[in-house]
C-alpha cells in the first residue's frame, strides 16, 4: 500500500521540448511565426520592430512612440480605439525596451476579422495628436517625479549610469527638461523610419482567411531602415558610490557590471554561479543578509543580457545603518566564489534553475516568449536544452574557473542611495 507520508522521490529531468511552430515569410522578407497549440478560441497577434531605446534620437522618444500608437490614428481617435476594443473583450498590448518594440493584439478567434484591421491602421498609420502628447507627457512626468523619490528607482538608474555612461542608451534615464522638449514632429520622424516589422507572432486558433490578410497586409510594408547606430560600451567611474537622501530611513544598494552574452560558451556557468550566488531563495547572499544577519527581506543577483550588452547586477534594501556591512557582505560572498563551492547547494541551485526553466513553458503564452526570444537574439534552436545540459554537466571546477574571470571583486561598480 503507498504511504503517503513519505514524499514521492525525486525524478531528475534535464529535458526541455518546444512544441513545433510553423514558420512563413511575408513578401517583404519578414518572418512570421505560428504557434497553434492553444485550446481556448483565442488569438495574439505581436508584431516587433527594431525600435527601443538603442535608436532614440533623444531621450524617451521610442517610448512615447510606441505608447502614443493607441491614442489616435487617421480615423479614429483614442476614445473610439478604446471603446471598439472593449466593446469586443479585446485588448492591445505596447512594449517597448532597449532594444525593441512591440504591439500585441489579443482578441477572440470570432473578432479577429472585425478588430485587425484597426490593429493594423494602429501600427501603419498613428495620429501622434498634439493635445494626446501634451496629457501623456504630463502623466509621464507625476510618475517620474514619483519614481525619483524612491531609492530604489536612482539607484538602478545610477548603477546603468556607471556601467555604461550616461550617453549610452543602456545608461541613459530621461528628465523633465527633455521630456518636455520631445515634439509630435519627433514621433512622426521616429516612427516612419523605426517602426517597420522585423518580426511577426501569432499564437492560437486564427483561420485561414484572417491569418491570410495579416500576411497580405504586414507583407506590404515598406521594412527598409537606416543602418543601426552604434555606442561605445565604456564603463564610468567617477560618481560617488554614495547619495545620501535626507528623510529616507533605508538604503538601496546596487553593485554591477558588465558581463557575458548568451553566444559565449561560458553563459551557461555564469548563469548557475550567479543563481548559486543570488538567483534564488535560497542562494548563498540570501542566506547570509537575510536569514543569518537579518539585513534585508530579500537580496538578489540577476543577469539581464540585452542585444548589445550583458550586465550582472546585485540589489538589495537595507536599513541606512545596515548600508556599509551589506556590501562587506556581499564582497565576502562573491569572494567565497573564486575559493569554495558548496556541493549541496550548487546541486539545489542547478535543480532550482533547471526546474524554473522547465515551468515556464506551462502555457502557450511562455511557450512563444521562448521561441521569440531565440529568433530575436538570433539563438540555435536547441538554445534552452543545450543551456539545460551544460549547467547540468558544469563542474565546481569549471565554476571556480569562471569565478576568477567573471567575478572579481574590483570589476564591480558600486551605488547606494538613501
Amino acid at each position: 500500500m503507498l504511504d503517503r507520508s513519505l514524499p514521492p522521490p525525486f525524478v531528475k529531468s534535464t529535458s526541455f521540448q518546444l512544441p513545433p511552430v510553423y514558420k512563413t515569410q511575408l513578401s517583404n522578407r519578414v518572418p512570421v511565426f505560428h504557434l497553434d497549440t492553444i485550446q481556448q478560441e483565442l488569438v495574439k497577434i505581436e508584431v516587433v520592430f527594431h525600435a527601443g531605446k538603442w535608436y532614440d534620437p533623444k531621450p524617451e522618444v521610442s517610448h512615447f512612440v510606441v505608447q502614443m500608437l493607441d491614442k489616435g490614428t487617421k480615423s479614429m481617435s483614442a476614445k473610439q480605439i478604446a471603446e471598439l476594443f472593449d466593446r469586443y473583450g479585446a485588448h492591445i498590448e505596447l512594449s517597448g525596451d532597449f532594444d525593441f518594440a512591440s504591439v500585441s493584439l489579443y482578441t477572440l478567434s470570432k473578432h479577429v476579422a472585425k478588430l485587425y484591421p484597426i490593429f493594423h491602421e494602429i501600427i501603419t498609420a498613428p495620429a501622434f495628436d498634439e493635445t494626446e502628447l501634451n496629457l501623456f507627457k504630463d502623466q509621464f512626468m507625476q510618475g517620474l517625479r514619483v519614481k525619483n523619490e524612491k531609492t530604489s528607482y536612482l539607484a538602478s538608474k545610477l548603477i546603468r549610469k556607471k556601467i555604461f555612461g550616461s550617453s549610452h542608451p543602456y545608461g541613459q534615464s530621461a528628465n523633465e527638461d527633455e521630456v518636455n522638449k520631445v515634439k509630435t514632429s519627433d514621433l512622426s520622424s521616429f516612427f516612419n523610419e523605426r517602426m517597420k516589422p522585423s518580426h511577426v507572432f501569432v499564437l492560437g486558433k486564427i483561420n485561414s482567411d484572417d491569418l491570410a490578410l495579416v500576411k497580405h497586409t504586414l507583407g506590404s510594408i515598406d521594412t527598409h531602415t537606416p543602418p543601426s547606430p552604434s555606442f561605445s560600451l565604456t564603463e564610468k567611474q567617477e560618481d560617488p558610490n554614495y547619495i545620501e537622501k535626507k528623510g529616507s530611513v533605508q538604503s538601496s544598494i546596487r553593485l554591477g557590471k558588465q558581463t557575458l552574452q548568451r553566444h559565449h560558451p561560458d553563459y551557461g556557468g555564469l548563469l548557475i554561479l550567479n543563481y548559486y550566488l543570488g538567483g534564488y531563495f535560497g542562494s548563498r547572499l540570501m542566506k547570509n543578509l537575510r536569514e543569518e544577519k537579518g539585513l534585508t527581506y530579500g537580496i538578489s543577483s540577476s543577469i539581464n543580457s540585452l542585444k548589445n550588452g550583458s550586465i550582472l547586477l546585485i540589489g538589495t534594501d537595507v536599513n541606512k545603518e545596515n548600508r556599509e556591512t551589506a556590501i562587506s557582505e556581499i564582497m565576502k560572498e562573491i569572494d567565497l566564489l573564486h575559493t569554495s563551492i558548496n556541493d549541496d547547494e550548487l546541486e539545489l541551485a542547478k535543480r532550482h534553475f533547471i526546474g524554473s526553466l522547465q515551468g515556464e513553458i506551462a502555457s502557450p503564452f511562455s511557450i512563444l516568449g521562448k521561441i521569440k526570444n531565440i529568433e530575436l537574439h538570433q539563438l540555435p534552436g536547441t538554445y534552452y536544452q543545450d543551456l539545460i545540459n551544460q549547467i547540468d554537466s558544469v563542474t565546481n571546477q569549471d565554476l571556480l574557473q569562471i569565478a576568477e574571470e567573471h567575478f572579481k571583486k574590483d570589476s564591480f561598480l558600486e551605488i547606494s542611495v538613501g
